[in-house]
Formats: structure tokens, C-alpha cells, sequence
């Protein structure tokens, strides 16, 4: 017979084909490979069929001795093709449905028990033995394996468990037990690695995650809820400090305007107000960022009208509260609650508050047009407003404004035009502190101009963070801060 008709030879040269093209495939295209597997596998079957030899029934080992070897071996090579085949459709299947990764371990598990049920075909079917006695032997052994490693076992199914639920996957943020949260960074057989907020990897064997109460605060959606509790003095009224705060929340940069924050009354007494604010932050990392602005917007907002936080350890006497409720004037309570104005005395405060403007805005009333040159200080008392800038065709929002909260330094300082525009986004009170009263002050005290120039210089770099960020950080806040007091006191005709 000529070798090329030779159906061993045809069988192995076969098998070689499909072992080249599926490594060749395997990365690149796994179905490719898959399918190049399938094509080897039914082309083998096949010579085998047509030469008589029928590899999953026994006795097919017939002839001479130099025959049954080679029958042997394709028999094996067979069964182990079959499970490989077996395996790369798995593989297949589970990368063009996106879930390799995410259930490794299951895929690992079949894998092997793939390979465990070919290995005793061919037992059976190529060596024609009995595999009861050693399935019976395998079984105690499996026994006594398993009550040695009980501990590691445990995870390892713990795991299994966990992968075919998937209740988190690779890139979630978790939380366990209110106690352990972070970023998932693997997951294996026996643990899972988290990485903390405080950027160390915490490794928790599966069995324990299995048996915690798990919170994903990565699904459905990366959008994560939160809320914070915050108790005032009750020297006013828990309607106003109710709207107060949802201004406070409708300001904040990091705070989702959808779904809607709220805030809520939870408890009232002769001594505080207790609110509970709840908002939505874009994802899990940006809730202390969010919570951090919300405490400097709440107690900014809060000193602006006069108010104040209720003590922690003690009641406070009737007596002060009393004394609260004899609150000074709107204009010299706004004055009292900026930083800005920390070093001026009661006195100058007072005359300061005596030269400022009231203007009430409705909703959607234009404060500032863009181009406009503001040559005044501008203090929020009460409402929101919106800060945009235009991008292309369409208005891009910078930012929000909160009670407590100053504008219009841009203009004071260099007398230029503004590139924003300045809306109300809810009912609005402002109060307008001209140039020519603030230039005896900033006389007086040149303090006032480092905390200006600071601010203002925070303020730009936050409009124009992408521009700095192209220039590659040829600009940060100390070097424009430095700038704009060297401005400020040209301006004003100041000596550093």
C-alpha cells in the first residue's frame, strides 16, 4: 500500500495539521482555532472508521502486534482530541460571550474533569481494563485528600461558587461586612484581592467572602448613592435650613444632579435641628471628594445667615440660644462668614456691611453676561447660581455657586471682560461690595490680598484645567496666585 493512501499516516498527518493551526489560532482568534480543531477531529474519526477501528468500543485492538500498537495510539490520541476539542469549545463559547476572565475557575474545573473522564476511556476502551476497582480506590483517596485539605477546599469551591454567581468581577468597587472595601484586583481559586482606599491590597479567602453580606457599589451602574447627617442649632427654623442645604447640594461639583439629592428632617428639638443629606456621586471614589465640598459648602452657607451647629457633648443653655436668635444684619453676617474678611474688626465689618447693594435674581435671570466687566465684589446670600463658559456652539458648565460663596475678583483685579457667564439656577440674593470701599481695606490690611489672589487663582485654574493641562503643568496654583497679588497690589496701589 502506498504510503499516501496509508489511513495512518493520512490520521497523523491530521492530527500534526490541527495541533499547528490550533496553536496558531489560539490567541488570535479562538473560534478560528476551534473550528481548525473540529475540521482534524472529524477528518480522524473518519480514517479510523473507514480502516475498521471504532475508538470508543473495546476489542478494536486486532492483527499483529506492530498494528494494535499503532491502533493504540490513535485511539489515545483520539480521546485526548476529543477533550481538547471539548475544551477549546468552552474556550471558545466563553470569549465570544466576554466571560473568560470573569469565570477562569469554572473553566479550569471542566477542564480538568474533561481530561479526568478521557484518561478512563481510554482505561477502558484502548486497554480494555476494569475501572470499577479504581474508581472505588480513587474515591477513598479523594475522601481522605478532602478531610486533609477541608480548609483549602472550602475556598476553592467558595470560589467556584463565587464565579458562576458573580455577584462582583474584576475593576468592582465591594464592601464587606461594613467593614472592608475597595477595588477588586483578581481573583483566584483559594482568595480574592481587593485594593483598599488606603492603596494596600487586603487578600480574602473566598469562604469568607462567601459567608459576608457583600455590597458591589460598582452595579448596576458605576452612579453610587450616599448621605450624610448634619445637626444645626435651631435658631432657625427647619424649613430654611432645609433650603438652605439643598442649595448647598445643588452647588457642589461632585454631587449628580440626576437622580435628585434631597434633604430630610430627621429629628427637631429646643436645642438642633438634625437634616440628613442624600446625593449621588458619578462613582464610588468620589464620594469623599463630594463629602468633604459639602461640609466646607454647609458651613459656609450656615455662617452666612447667622446660624450654627448644635454642641456634641452638651445642651445648649436657653439662655444662648436667645442670644442667637439677636442676629446681626444680612450684609454683616454674610462679611463674617468669608475667610476673606477674617482680619477686619467688628467695626470696619460693619461699615464694610453699611456699603452693600441688595439685587434679587429670579430663576434663570442672567447675573453676569459674558464679556461683561464687573468692577465689584459680589457675595451670595441666598440661592444658586450656575457658572458656563462657551465651547464650540454650545455653553460648557465650570461650576456652581453656594450662600457664603464671593465673585467678581476676576474683574476687580485687572478689569478685563468676563469669559463666563453667571446665572441663577434658583431664587437669588446678592450683595455688591464696590472697588472704591475695598481699597481702603486692602490698604489696611495686604493680608486680604494673598487670600484674594489665592482664591482667584484657584478659581481660574479650575475653568481653564484642560488648557493647563496641555501646556504639560506649565501653570499651578502658587505660581498664578503670586501673579495675580503682584496685580492686585498695582492695582490698588499696595507695598508687598
Amino acid at each position: 500500500m502506498p504510503i499516501l493512501s496509508n489511513p495512518f499516516f493520512l490520521a497523523g498527518l491530521a492530527t500534526v495539521a490541527a495541533l499547528l493551526g490550533a496553536r496558531y489560532f489560539q490567541k488570535r482568534s479562538p473560534l478560528t482555532s476551534f473550528v481548525v480543531q473540529l475540521l482534524a477531529f472529524v477528518i480522524l474519526t473518519g480514517l479510523m472508521l473507514a480502516d475498521g477501528i471504532v475508538p470508543y468500543h473495546a476489542g478494536s485492538l486486532a492483527g499483529s502486534e506492530h498494528r494494535r500498537l499503532i491502533v493504540a495510539i490513535f485511539q489515545i490520541v483520539w480521546w485526548l482530541s476529543g477533550a481538547r476539542l471539548a475544551i477549546g469549545f468552552l474556550r471558545a463559547f466563553s470569549v465570544l460571550g466576554h466571560r473568560f476572565h470573569q469565570a477562569q475557575i469554572v473553566h479550569d474545573l471542566l477542564a480538568a474533569l474533561i481530561y479526568f473522564a478521557a484518561v478512563f476511556a481510554i482505561i477502558a476502551y484502548v486497554f480494555g481494563l476494569p475501572v470499577q476497582g479504581l474508581l472505588a480506590t480513587s474515591g477513598a483517596l479523594a475522601i481522605i485528600i478532602g478531610l486533609a485539605l477541608q480548609s483549602s477546599l472550602s475556598d476553592v469551591f467558595s470560589g467556584i461558587v463565587l464565579n458562576i454567581e458573580r455577584p462582583y468581577k474584576v475593576g468592582n468597587w465591594i464592601r464587606l461586612d461594613d467593614d472592608i472595601e475597595g477595588t477588586v484586583m483578581e481573583t483566584n481559586w483559594r482568595a480574592t484581592h481587593i485594593m483598599t482606599g488606603t492603596h494596600d491590597v487586603a487578600i480574602i479567602p473566598n469562604s469568607v467572602i462567601a459567608k459576608s453580606k457583600l455590597v458591589n457599589c460598582s452595579s448596576p451602574t458605576e452612579v453610587h448613592g450616599t448621605h450624610v447627617r448634619i445637626k444645626l442649632a435651631s435658631s432657625l427654623s427647619p424649613e430654611r435650613l432645609r433650603t438652605l442645604l439643598r442649595e448647598v447640594l445643588l452647588s457642589s461639583t461632585h454631587v449628580l444632579q440626576s437622580p435628585e439629592p434631597s434633604v430630610t428632617v430627621k429629628d427637631v428639638s429646643a436645642e438642633m435641628v438634625e437634616l440628613e443629606l442624600t446625593y449621588s456621586v458619578a462613582d464610588v471614589s468620589a464620594r469623599s471628594r463630594a463629602q468633604n465640598e459639602i461640609f466646607d459648602r454647609v458651613y459656609r452657607a450656615i455662617s452666612s445667615v447667622g446660624g450654627g451647629f448644635a454642641p456634641r457633648l452638651a445642651s445648649l443653655p436657653r439662655q444662648a440660644v436667645q442670644e442667637q436668635t439677636d442676629e446681626p444684619g444680612v450684609p454683616a453676617r454674610l462679611l463674617a462668614g468669608l475667610s476673606l474678611f477674617s482680619s477686619l474688626t467688628a467695626d470696619e465689618r460693619n461699615a464694610l456691611a453699611a456699603q452693600m447693594q441688595r439685587k434679587d435674581y429670579k430663576p434663570s435671570d442672567v447675573v453676569v453676561k459674558d464679556g461683561s466687566i464687573l468692577q465689584s465684589l459680589f457675595v451670595i446670600s441666598d440661592g444658586v447660581l450656575v457658572v458656563t463658559a462657551q465651547e464650540g456652539n454650545d455653553r460648557r458648565e465650570c461650576g456652581r455657586l453656594a450662600p457664603g460663596e464671593f465673585f467678581g475678583e476676576f474683574g476687580l483685579l485687572n478689569e478685563e471682560s468676563s469669559h463666563t457667564e453667571i446665572t441663577a439656577l434658583t431664587r437669588a440674593v446678592i450683595y455688591e461690595l464696590s472697588k472704591d470701599a475695598l481699597a481702603p481695606l486692602f490698604q489696611a490690611h495686604p493680608r486680604m490680598v494673598e487670600r484674594l489672589s489665592e482664591r482667584l487663582a484657584s478659581r481660574q485654574l479650575a475653568l481653564t484645567a484642560g488648557a493647563t493641562h496641555d501646556r504639560g503643568g506649565e501653570y499651578n496654583e502658587e505660581t498664578i496666585a503670586h501673579r495675580i497679588a503682584g496685580g492686585l497690589r498695582r492695582l490698588f496701589s499696595l507695598h508687598a
